[in-house]
């Protein structure tokens, strides 16, 4: 026997295998479908609901402070004195480091007595002048002194202040990078000063969405360095001013309350952009809607029947999944249980879920106090940022 007729034998056995199989597994289900004895299988059912939802685009993006800086010193020198513990707030104007001011402290108590003899010479030639003793070009000798002496006076007080490093703002300072009697130079990095409330999230969008942007856009941010279900909510602030070509992407900024601040810059985050106008949909819970090869579809629950129908789902916002065609305000669809039902089986509601409209209740919200003018940049606020042109 060849080895082509054993291969024809062989696949012909597991055709009528398989179709053996799919005729017993059909007629069983016929055979459930008759018996009127098959008990009604529990279900929970819920009602298809309308509620106005915005458009929404997921995207992530790292949480930055509005305003952050790395402290350095302008002049080189020993470090004298620091005056903060690290990890801790400061406002602005408090001291911070203190680099080795002795010399100039002694020069400027120089430069004060040099002044105060420029001061009295000049007074005595005022005087003299006055009763014409000395010449006009005297009195303008002193005069150059006293101007050379106050002018000495300032630059050394300039110079003591470079030597003195100060809060630019208020913030959390980061951890210390010297320590008392290190020598530091110019430009060296010490430490960290951020800003921690409010703060701003950078994040991009695909640009085919820069038609639907605008200042003001309400954004909720989910951290992930939280394990609870705690949401931030704020606003758009910023966009760039060009998209990047090689991602077609656009970039933008927003703002979010920190009161507690808990979060920091640098964190990961998931969001959702809210853009447009509300529009009325109709929605399911996200458990109700069920998916196949042959497109998604939900069990209505008919006369105590379960009917399965077709439907078109689009986007989804908390629990709740948009049907865009397929079902209409008011019908009763299975939420859960569906996996002991089949089309036309006899079905008993268990129990109506109570979905309410939004998101579940164990998400804690937190927004600003107060709402800020849309436009409204938190880093000028007297200057709006621009809406994105396309």
């Amino acid at each position: 026997m060849s080895r082509r007729r054993i291969a024809y034998i062989v696949g012909t056995l597991i055709a009528i295998l398989i179709l053996y199989k799919a005729g017993k597994m059909i007629y069983m289900m016929i055979e459930m479908k008759k018996r009127p004895g098959l008990p009604p299988a529990p279900v929970e059912v819920a009602k298809v609901t309308q509620q106005d939802w915005q458009e929404q685009i997921h995207s992530t993006g790292t949480i930055s402070a509005i305003q952050g800086v790395t402290i350095s010193p302008e002049v080189g020198g020993r470090i004298t004195k620091i005056y903060f513990t690290s990890g801790t707030d400061v406002k602005e104007g408090d001291p911070l480091f203190q680099i080795y001011p002795d010399i100039l402290e002694a020069q400027l108590e120089n430069n004060k007595a040099a002044l105060s003899l420029a001061q009295v010479n000049y007074d005595r030639a005022v005087a003299l002048y006055q009763k014409r003793v000395i010449a006009k070009e005297q009195l303008d000798s002193y005069t150059t002194q006293l101007q050379q002496a106050q002018a000495n006076l300032d630059q050394t007080k300039a110079q003591l202040v470079q030597h003195n490093i100060f809060a630019p703002f208020s913030g959390r300072i980061g951890l210390k990078t010297v320590d008392v009697g290190n020598y530091v130079n110019v430009g060296q990095d010490l430490v960290s000063l951020q800003q921690m409330n409010p703060l701003r999230v950078d994040f991009n969008v695909p640009d085919i969405y820069i038609g639907k942007l605008h200042i003001g856009d309400k954004v909720e941010v989910k951290p992930s360095s939280t394990s609870d279900n705690t949401v931030y909510v704020g606003s758009v602030y910023a966009f760039n001013s060009a998209v990047d070509p090689s991602t077609r992407s656009f970039s933008m900024w927003a703002q979010i309350p920190n009161p507690q601040e808990n979060l920091v810059p640098g964190t990961y985050v998931d969001l959702n952009l809210y853009v447009g106008e509300s529009q009325p949909v109709l929605t399911i819970p996200q458990t109700a809607a069920l998916f196949s090869p042959q497109g998604e579809y939900a069990f209505v629950v008919v006369n105590g029947k379960a009917v399965k129908t077709e439907i078109t789902v689009g986007q989804r916002q908390a629990d709740w999944i948009e049907v865009k065609s397929g079902l209409k305000v008011g019908d009763l669809v299975i939420s859960a249980g569906q996996g002991k039902v089949f089309d036309g089986a006899a079905v008993i509601t268990a129990k109506t879920s109570t979905y309410a409209p939004g998101a579940p209740p164990q998400i804690k919200y937190v927004t600003f106090p107060n709402a800020q003018t849309p436009g409204q940049s938190p880093e000028n606020p007297a200057q709006p940022s621009s809406a994105p042109q396309k």
